[in-house]
């Protein structure tokens, strides 16, 4: 990514509300704008002229006063495959055979002469085809700044004959445009973007245009950045290096939520902050940087909400909560948070719920059937307006909670988890947009969901004994226990933190403030042999090699997705590529997405989007690369990357669809692995 200071950029683009000052100073307008919303999405004549532009159907496009979608299944990311042989085939299943749910199996090579042989679009062209596009359609990019670029194919394995093949190509040219607000700011999210994706013939691979037209709107007295930055500081781990920058942020069309219609689109404080995380192995500081989050840049109560919260445990064993409202746009809509999933589908302005806890076995064995446990309730809600604007609120209150105990059966069909370590607060709505699109038909079942400080390191790890739980299960390793660990789920969304050797996690009792800060817990990169996790300041040996995968008696792992900051950076400070960080995690597992970049603030459209794309739900069904990369480019979601194994003959598992949805590629055990393919924008 190309990366300013904050200072140079505002100068550089002529900002009008930003004032003069020393350097290192910052000072901002004592007022700006709102914008009002004269259009949302697009209209029926723009549908018109832009289907004829790309001679395919209206109805394929998107519908009047919503975003403009489009994409080539067959075409968008593809890598060219080849045959290989009976005998190759037959190593490859006899290996792993695969699950009886997963469906067919496809063992195809990849065809690296093909692909070194397809030609790319030139950049300068890309960039005049897009404008011309967009400008035949009335669609208006304006004075947005093209940036014209590649996703990229690498790949470095032996072959069949013993060759080593490597190969490092662009598979396609997109141009993406990043919006400006009149008065100069950026215009930022999911609401204002716009990308074209061509391949090397100049055909159209991929479309989207999600924008609103706005006017400037009455002004509003902005917080000082001083006072936004000590805001903020109070929700920041301790020792964390602050980044901040006021923006116009745009919502969805379609968030965690659903649909979203804001009548004003009002100023921001985008921020992130830094944290180092200390490899135990090695003692080197690694740079930790959160995913965006954003506060009001204004408190006018005109166009933000004021919320009170008031929580409360009646004789301890039931929680009630309500939030009372004033002020932004109603009506509001109301996402809670609490120990028991029941929580997360009560969507009033009150909850009510019995509290539940993960148990936490002290020696190896689960606690005693029907002991309520002495816990901290973690009780939150995020309220957000009809103009897309989200305030937040947490309580904490002692409870005796009901356990949450594993499930050992599984049954056939698909299966799902999240882990959330960072909630409550905004990773909320990522969460909810994730299982609001897995609960499309096909999605299968949740076996788990983790939140806050019951997402544990162990949840990734192999215990010493298979299948069994070993005292501190939260660091030790859970990962195939009944349906505790990532595991004993085919498709697993991480919901955090990371850098490019490790994520975030979190331990039992530990407060939300200590979430991917000092006293937290983080994962740091399996190195071969072994591997370590950090929690509280505090070192400890652990076995990840071989964890990930669907290859044991509870496990059902075929596909890890990481809502994670840099984890897919392609080299690490240490100049270690993806395969050689990540790879002795795998232990048959498929495919590891992730971001070659920071993580945006998508309001749960991301995450949704994603499962929709491998469901087939409102849009069309992409294998699991695919839905990942789509959604990234439909919501302005990071820099989208990838990474799986190759086994003999160059196959790979780089076209596996959701189970039910398309056939997956053959699970490849580590004895199998002949090298590693890694894609990314």
């Amino acid at each position: 990514m190309e990366r300013h200071t904050w200072v140079g950029l505002l100068m550089a683009i002529g900002i009008t509300g930003f004032v003069g000052a020393g350097v290192g100073e910052r000072t901002y307008a004592a007022t700006l704008p709102v914008y009002e919303v004269t259009q949302q999405g697009v209209t029926d004549e723009q549908l018109r002229k832009l289907s004829e532009a790309l001679k395919v159907p209206v109805a394929r496009l998107g519908t009047v006063n919503g975003p403009v979608s489009l994409i080539d299944a067959a075409a968008f990311l593809a890598i060219p495959k080849r045959p290989v042989t009976d005998a190759i085939r037959n190593q490859l299943l006899a290996a792993a055979p695969r699950s009886s749910s997963a469906g067919a199996i496809t063992t195809e090579g990849i065809d690296v002469d093909a692909l070194r042989g397809r030609p790319v679009l030139d950049e300068g062209a890309a960039q005049q085809a897009a404008a011309a596009l967009f400008a035949g359609a009335g669609l208006r990019i304006g004075t947005a700044r093209a940036v014209v670029g590649h996703t990229v194919f690498s790949a470095s394995y032996t072959d069949e004959s013993g060759r080593q093949i490597a190969i490092d190509k662009p598979v396609d040219t997109h141009v993406s445009y990043q919006f400006s607000t009149s008065n100069g700011y950026p215009l930022t999210g999911p609401g204002a973007h716009a990308q074209v994706t061509f391949d090397g013939r100049g055909h159209v691979t991929q479309l989207e245009y999600a924008a609103r037209e706005l006017r400037e709107g009455p002004p509003v007295e902005i917080i000082p950045e001083a006072e936004a930055r000590t805001r903020i500081a109070k929700r920041l781990p301790e020792g964390a290096k602050l980044e901040v920058k006021l923006v116009y942020w745009s919502p969805p069309f379609d968030s965690g939520i659903g649909l979203v219609r804001p009548a004003v689109i009002i100023p921001w404080y985008s921020y992130t902050y830094v944290t180092e995380a200390r490899n135990p192995a090695t003692g080197a500081l690694s740079p930790v940087r959160s995913k965006e989050r954003l506060i009001p840049a204004t408190d006018d109560a005109r166009f933000v909400p004021i919320m009170t919260l008031r929580a409360s445990a009646d004789r301890v064993t039931e929680v009630f909560a309500e939030a009372e409202v004033i002020g932004g746009r109603p009506r509001y809509a109301y996402t809670w948070v609490g120990s028991n999933p029941a929580a997360t589908r009560q969507t009033g302005a009150s909850v009510r719920y019995v509290p539940m806890a993960r148990a936490v076995p002290p020696a190896g064995q689960p606690t005693a059937p029907g002991q309520l446990l002495a816990t901290q309730e973690v009780v939150g809600v995020n309220v957000t307006d009809a103009n897309g604007v989200t305030v937040i609120a947490t309580q904490v209150i002692p409870v005796r909670a009901h356990q949450i105990r594993g499930d050992a059966s599984h049954g056939g069909g698909a299966s799902y988890g999240c882990e959330s370590p960072g909630e409550p607060e905004e990773w909320t709505q990522e969460r909810v947009g994730w299982q609001q699109g897995m609960a499309n038909p096909g999605g299968g079942a949740q076996k788990f969901c983790w939140l806050g400080d019951a997402s544990w390191p162990g949840d990734y790890i192999k215990p010493p004994t298979p299948g069994t739980l070993p005292s501190q299960a939260w660091i030790y390793g859970d990962i195939d226990y009944a349906n505790w660990g990532v595991n004993t789920a085919n498709l697993v969304l991480i919901n955090g933190d990371g850098w490019p050797d490790g994520f975030t996690a979190m331990f039992p009792g530990a407060p939300q403030s200590a979430y991917n800060g000092p006293g937290g817990a983080v994962l740091v990169r399996p190195t071969s042999p072994g591997g370590t996790v950090g929690i509280d300041g505090t070192s400890y040996n652990v076995n990840y090699n071989g964890s990930w995968g669907p290859s044991g008696p509870n496990d059902r792992l075929y596909w890890l997705a990481g809502l994670l900051c840099d984890t897919l950076d392609g080299v690490d400070s240490s100049n270690l590529n993806t395969g050689t960080r990540w790879g002795p995690a795998f232990g048959g597992l498929h495919i590891f997405t992730g971001f070659a970049s920071g993580a945006a603030y998508s309001a749960g459209a991301f995450p949704k989007a994603f499962a929709q794309y491998i469901l087939g739900a409102g849009k069309p069904t992409l294998s699991i690369v695919s839905a990942w990369f789509a959604a990234s480019t439909d919501t302005s979601e990071g820099t989208a990357a990838a990474m799986g194994p190759v086994g003999a003959g160059g196959v790979t598992d780089l076209v596996d669809f959701y189970i039910g949805k398309g056939p997956l590629g053959p699970t490849i055990l580590p004895a199998s692995v002949k090298g590693w393919w890694y894609l990314h924008q």
